[in-house]
């Protein structure tokens, strides 16, 4: 007998790409599934897509609830997830043929709490594949947290399938730009084994206006990042302290990269400023890595107005023509 998974599928304002994402969840040869559609306040017609999906399809669920962010939304579908497995799909996204069934053989196969597959960027006239970077296959939950800090993937919520009792109590930062980067790790806290896999599984559109933001949105972002840096190095070391020279690195590489990033203001950089010092007076931290010795030294030393100033100057090099 097939296991249920939960499929959480956060919704806003997405009417143009969500018929597609919809029908490769409820295409999946994999039948057993809780399809969760969190409808967070749309205006574009989107809540009644949901609608109609679910007339269709009994497995579907639909959540509409005022717009609240993309973490209430998904807090609201793990309130009510019941089945063994969990994934996330973002709503403008779509899943391969034939995902699930491959997640859960590899999950079933390996007796695995967690599994990650590689994934494709879609832009609006080409794809890009994006496969796993080298390491072990299979990996006990601090070997895998050892991996966050050189390989962004980890973090990315939406190319692994999870047994659901990892995140029992869990939630998502709510009213935040980004919260993934909150979430998924957490399952790492307790025992655990994780899976990897080349298989691509998972299609992440690449849009314009998910990239391009007004300034004071990208300043959000970062300071959301920062704070998820550092309460991802609070609760790691909590749990492995001896995590923490790679932590401590990966605060510390998070400053200086945050301190040049298009977005930083004057107050943000103050804020990296603070952080470095604190980092540096507190008894029993190391030295940084000799190769963050420049780069920390300008964020120690130039003027904080002086380095929004550069920030700033760099606008945005990000090309939008072949985005959606």
């Amino acid at each position: 007998m097939e296991e249920q998974i939960s499929v959480i599928i956060p919704v806003y304002n997405v009417a143009e790409f969500l018929p597609q994402c919809l029908d490769s969840v409820v295409l999946q040869d994999y039948r057993n599934l809780q399809i969760l559609l969190v409808d967070d306040g749309s205006t574009d017609g989107s809540g009644e897509i949901c609608d109609r999906y679910a007339a269709a399809d009994a497995r579907i669920q639909v959540i509409h609830q005022p717009n609240q962010g993309a973490g209430a939304a998904k807090n609201a579908g793990l309130r009510v997830a019941e089945g063994t497995y969990l994934s996330f799909v973002d709503s403008d996204d779509f899943l391969e043929p034939g995902a699930y069934r491959e997640m859960v053989k590899t999950m079933e196969e390996t007796q695995a709490d967690m599994v990650q597959f590689s994934f494709r960027d879609v832009y609006r006239n080409r794809t890009e594949d994006q496969h796993l970077l080298p390491g072990p296959e299979e990996m006990d939950a601090k070997t895998y947290l050892l991996r966050f800090p050189k390989d962004w993937t980890c973090s990315l919520l939406w190319n692994k399938l999870y047994k659901r009792k990892l995140y029992d109590g869990v939630f998502f930062e709510e009213g935040r730009k980004i919260d993934d980067e909150f979430f998924t790790y957490q399952a790492l806290l307790k025992p655990c084994k994780v899976v990897r896999r080349e298989t691509i599984v998972y299609n992440y559109r690449k849009r314009a206006s998910s990239v391009m933001s007004r300034p004071e949105s990208a300043n959000q972002r970062l300071l959301d990042c920062l704070d998820a840096i550092v309460s991802r190095r609070e609760k790691v070391l909590a749990v492995y302290p001896e995590l923490k020279y790679a932590f401590d690195e990966n605060y510390l590489d998070t400053l200086w990269y945050l301190s040049g990033n298009f977005g930083s203001t004057r107050e943000t950089i103050a804020l990296l400023k603070w952080h470095l010092k604190a980092y540096l007076r507190t008894k029993g931290n190391r030295l940084p890595p000799r190769y963050l010795w420049p780069m920390l030294a300008r964020l120690y030393v130039v003027p904080a107005s002086a380095l929004a100033r550069a920030c700033q100057a760099k606008g945005q090099s990000l090309g939008t023509d072949e985005y959606y």
